[in-house]
């Protein structure tokens, strides 16, 4: 379910690319509620999956800081089932990792869906790019593809047909 790559597994991958944070804050700003996002619906799903994404990956953060502090300080990967139990930080991830699982459901169904909503406004074309910035991969995920190819199919309805 979690699998977030080691940090210096993509350091140098693409260093011009826009990081998550940037992609997040550039595409949360446009999407606020307003005229065009309420007439918008892909604008409204690209913003619920947007903030599901950063909740997603502030629980996964707490969730590591937690874990990296069990395996340090109390030799967590030697320790019994039962021994894990008594830490009140176990259920602390317990919860964490229910509601990451949650969110990742969730954001999968309306990624899913969201190559059929027809972005009306820029805010919607922007809203999908974001989306698919966080998760583009044509060859394990061809929703996302998908949801590339219905970006253009958006702007080129909104701008025209070049």
């Amino acid at each position: 379910m979690f699998r977030r790559p080691p940090p210096a597994a993509n350091a140098s991958a693409r260093p011009d690319d826009p990081t998550r944070r940037v992609v997040l804050g550039a595409a949360a700003t446009p999407l606020v509620a307003g005229p065009t996002l309420a007439a918008d619906p892909a604008a409204e799903a690209c913003e619920t999956w947007l903030a599901r994404h950063a909740e997603y990956e502030r629980l996964g953060a707490r969730w590591q800081q937690i874990e990296s502090r069990l395996f340090k300080d109390h030799n967590w990967s030697k320790l019994t089932r039962a021994q894990r139990k008594r830490f009140p930080e176990k259920h602390e991830m317990d919860d964490l990792y229910d509601r990451m699982d949650v969110l990742h459901a969730e954001n999968v169904a309306l990624l899913a869906a969201l190559p059929a909503l027809v972005a009306t406004s820029p805010s919607g074309i922007r809203g999908k790019l974001a989306v698919a910035t966080l998760e583009i991969c044509p060859e394990e995920n061809e929703e996302a593809h998908h949801l590339i190819a219905s970006i253009l199919r958006d702007y080129r309805a909104l701008h025209g047909g070049g």
